[in-house]
């Protein structure tokens, strides 16, 4: 009896376990796709530019083939993870990123480095933030906050950890073969999440943290696709995340002109874009472990208004405003960026998750890709960044009074 009882409690144990492990698993995932399709390859860019004899805008032309593919597909990948699962949708992703990198050891002009690129951005899309955070999501169905505050936190863990890494390859082994071991980090991940990782709790034969033995399955509840398209809630989140992330998307790509444009100079700029992304990543774990404790919903408003407060101090271009400005502005994005896959799950479900997340992704994708160009428009206009802050601390305080209509709109099913 006895011996029987220990063996129970020590199945419910590692039961109990492994759902950590996989949002540790998610992290792993994330850092390296995240980490190496956007800002680390930078360290590349100088000697890329030199062997290829390209210019500034020809070089950083590659990104933007990245950022259009992903963009393109995004909404591929969520069909594809409710099809076949998001396993095999990451497994793929993996080896697209091996493939990608390998590869760029071997180029030799630059139509070869356009196709690497979109090997990236497929990679991107298969295996980054919407096909992880299903992942992790499935198996939580408390503490789920938490878990994808871990998880997220790998969105800026890649860019600290690589880049200092890649510079020494490439000092002591050369750009070309510093690629050829940088292919090794997606392959080695690989291995792990084919012989680890579990797409859902009902294909390793367990239950979701904190969910009893005797409900149905996590994975079959929520709203399908078409259903969830005939919501308005659908389309406030949607429209709530293109507005938000055209919002931050171009305050951060232009956060290094601003601040050299009230006397900053170079070193404490970049000292100050460095403190941002540390406190985007505090507050990616520091928000989602409060949205365990507290209704999502408002404090899900209470960030956007951070954001809008952060930019409204930044536009004010008092010196002594900015590193506060800059502190909340980053405090707060970190929470909306994590705080909107909570959202997006305990809104709908897991049933169409993939669509669903995908769908709403597109939309933040286009607020990413137009910031930027909107900001510089509106300061070449204008002749300086306050008017164009202002405005986009007036689009941050339009998305925070949208998303007090979240909570009336949302199924009461999924409220928690």
């Amino acid at each position: 009896m006895n011996q029987t009882s220990t063996l129970t409690d020590t199945s419910d144990t590692s039961h109990q376990q492994y759902p950590w492990l996989i949002a540790i698993s998610g992290l792993f995932i994330l850092i390296t796709i995240n980490g190496l399709t956007t800002s680390s390859l930078s360290v590349f860019d100088e000697v890329v530019q030199r062997e290829f004899h390209l210019t500034r805008s020809v070089l950083k032309s590659r990104e933007t083939v990245t950022y259009a593919v992903s963009a393109l597909f995004i909404l591929l990948s969520g069909w594809l993870i409710d099809r076949i699962g998001v396993k095999k949708l990451l497994l793929s992703g993996l080896t697209l990123m091996a493939l990608a990198l390998g590869g760029y050891g071997f180029a030799r002009n630059l139509t070869d480095l356009y196709i690497l690129h979109v090997l990236l951005g497929l990679a991107y899309v298969s295996a980054g933030s919407v096909a992880v955070v299903i992942l992790v999501s499935s198996w939580f169905q408390k503490k789920r906050g938490l878990a994808l505050g871990i998880t997220l936190a790998g969105t800026s863990l890649g860019s600290a950890i690589f880049p200092p890494l890649l510079t020494n390859l490439i000092h002591t082994h050369g750009w070309r073969e510093a690629f050829h071991w940088l292919s090794f980090v997606p392959l080695v991940l690989f291995v792990y999440t084919a012989v680890v990782v579990h797409s859902t709790p009902e294909t390793a034969g367990m239950q979701p943290y904190g969910r009893r033995a005797t409900e149905e399955p996590l994975v079959k509840e929520g709203r399908t696709y078409a259903e969830a398209l005939h919501t308005p809630l659908f389309w406030l989140i949607a429209l709530c995340g293109f507005l938000s992330f055209l919002g931050i998307v171009g305050l951060v790509s232009n956060l290094f002109l601003q601040l050299r444009s009230v006397g900053f100079d170079s070193g404490q700029a970049a000292w100050t874009l460095s403190l941002y992304f540390t406190l985007a990543l505090v507050g990616k774990f520091l928000i989602s472990w409060i949205s365990d404790l507290v209704s999502l919903y408002p404090l899900f408003t209470g960030c956007l208004l951070g954001l809008m407060v952060g930019a409204i101090g930044l536009a004010s271009l008092t010196p002594s405003l900015i590193i506060p400005s800059v502190g909340l502005a980053a405090l707060s994005w970190g929470g909306v960026f994590t705080l909107y896959n909570v959202l997006i799950v305990r809104s709908f479900g897991l049933k169409a998750a993939g669509k669903i997340n995908g769908t709403i992704s597109l939309f933040e994708n286009c607020g990413s890709l137009l910031g930027p160009l909107v900001m510089g428009w509106l300061f070449e206009t204008s002749g300086s960044y306050q008017q164009p802050l202002y405005l986009t601390a007036g689009v941050f305080g339009l998305t925070a009074f949208l998303s007090l209509l979240f909570f009336r709109r949302v199924p009461k099913a999924y409220v928690s």
